[in-house]
This record gives structure tokens, sequence and C-alpha cells, in this order.
């Protein structure tokens, strides 16, 4: 073949395929991928402390499709990653202040900056502090993309965060509280949100899902079989199953056809992939 055709070739080759470019991905493009998502739940939170940078980074490293979180407001506002309603669990908050079952949201952001995130789950992260919203996105985007969970807040702070980082279509927003989800989509249509829940997935709850605006179903994986999994697929949205951390009820999600996998071992959920 001559030069001349090889380049032709090449050429022709090349654009009947996606362009490789160094730009970050969009939101809709990973979740575009072909196969199953892995998504690290509160990050690699089987061997980090949950909701922490070192969990975060960790999943980042480790090339997860998405890293979740889970974030709540401070008594005076700031955003910041926690799951629990109260801060008992993994914080040491009740060493700290004395108290039992204090509500998540109840400190100003200066008290939360003094609890320690990461001693609860092994000495050896004492010191981790919790991190703000903020803090987690600039980690998690610097390799992937990160599925914001709302816990407790308003629509309107977390897309004006969004909007101010230019994340608007490089994050996925999720939420139990469709309405919240509807707050999101009215406030920035741009933006990829998924729909949390549990029980019966019936047509008139995927109407709702629909309505709110989300593009992503993300359902408790004891009540997803097969057909439910393909109900929601044939309405142009994407199934999550959360949280699997068992390798055989994975591989059972991944032959259903299930399009992500919301697991606290990242790793061994990513080994199915070979």
């Amino acid at each position: 073949m001559s030069l001349g055709c090889l380049i032709l070739s090449l050429g022709t080759a090349m654009a009947g395929a996606p362009a490789e470019t160094n730009e970050r991905p969009t939101a809709a493009q990973v979740i575009a991928r072909p196969g199953f998502l892995v998504i690290a739940h509160r990050g690699d939170s089987g061997a980090f402390p949950e909701n922490t940078l070192p969990a975060f980074r960790s999943a980042v490293e480790l090339g997860a499709d998405l890293v979740e979180l889970d974030y709540y407001h401070s008594a005076d506002g700031v955003p910041f990653t926690f799951h629990d309603r109260t801060l008992n669990r993994t914080s040491d908050a009740t060493a700290v202040l004395g108290q039992e079952k204090i509500p998540t949201d109840s400190l100003a952001w200066e008290q939360l900056q003094q609890l320690d995130a990461g001693a609860w789950f092994d000495p050896r992260f004492r010191g981790t502090p919790i991190p703000t919203l903020a803090e987690a996105l600039d980690v998690i985007q610097q390799g992937s993309i990160t599925l914001v969970e709302r816990k407790a807040g308003d629509a309107a702070t977390c897309v004006q965060l969004l909007r101010e980082k230019d994340l608007l279509e490089h994050v996925v927003v999720q939420a139990f509280d469709w309405t919240y989800l509807a707050d999101c989509h009215r406030l920035a249509p741009e933006l990829i949100l998924g729909a949390l829940g549990s029980k019966d997935l019936s047509d008139d709850r995927l109407d709702e899902i629909q309505k709110a605006g989300a593009r992503i179903v993300g359902w408790n994986h004891q009540d997803l079989q097969r057909a439910q999994i393909e109900a929601v697929q044939r309405r142009g949205m994407k199934i999550w199953a959360y949280t699997v951390n068992d390798v055989q009820r994975a591989q059972q999600l991944i032959a259903d056809g299930i399009d992500g996998i919301i697991t606290d071992y990242p790793a061994k959920i990513m080994q199915l992939r070979q």
C-alpha cells in the first residue's frame, strides 16, 4: 500500500470512531460506556473510612467509573460529605461533645472541622477530617465522575456550587427525594439525575421518576430482577443497583443486564470485567 493510500485509509477509519482527546469526559459520556459501570460507594469504603478524602482518592486510583458520596449542610450552610443522620458512628463527636445521637446538620462548620472521621475505622486513619463537598469534588474530578447523593440541603445551593466549579455536565446527582431532583432539573436541565428507591419498581413510579427529570434509576439490588432492569431500559433510562458487595450477586445482576453496580469494594467488582 502506498503512503498516500495508507494515510487515506487511516483517516477514513478515524473518522468513524470517537475522537480521543485529553478533555475530561462528561457524565453523559461515562454513563453511555458499554458494559456495566463500577461505582465506588462512599469512596473505596471497604478499605478506607467512608466519605473521606483518602477513600475518594483510592477509588479514583482504582479506576472506578464514578465515585459516590453523600452530603449534608452544616448549621451555617457549608455542604460537607457524611452519610448518617447522626455524627456518632463515623466520627468522634460523642467523645468530643459528650452527647449521643448528635444530628449531622446541627453543628456549625467550625465545630465539624474539629472532628475525627477516620479513627473509628482504623487507628492509622486518626486525624482524618470531614471534607467539604467542594474538597471532595476537587479530588474525585481529577480522575473520575462524582455521584453526588443528597442527604439534606436545598437544590439551589448544590446547583450553584456545581455551576461555580463548571461541573454541571461532569457529575451525576442522585436522591431519594424526587422533588429535590425536580428542583435540580428546573435549575439546571443539563444536569444528569438519578432517582433512588427500593421495593416495587412499578410503571407508576417510573412515570414519577421521568417526570422529575431523572435519567438513571438507582435501586436496591434486593428488589431487582431481569424484568425490572429491562422495564427501565425500555424507557431509555439506565439502571444501577445498590449496594452490591457479594461477587455472586454482582455476576447475576451483570447477566441480567444491569448498567451499573454501586459497591463498597470497587476493586473486587472491577475484576468481573476481566
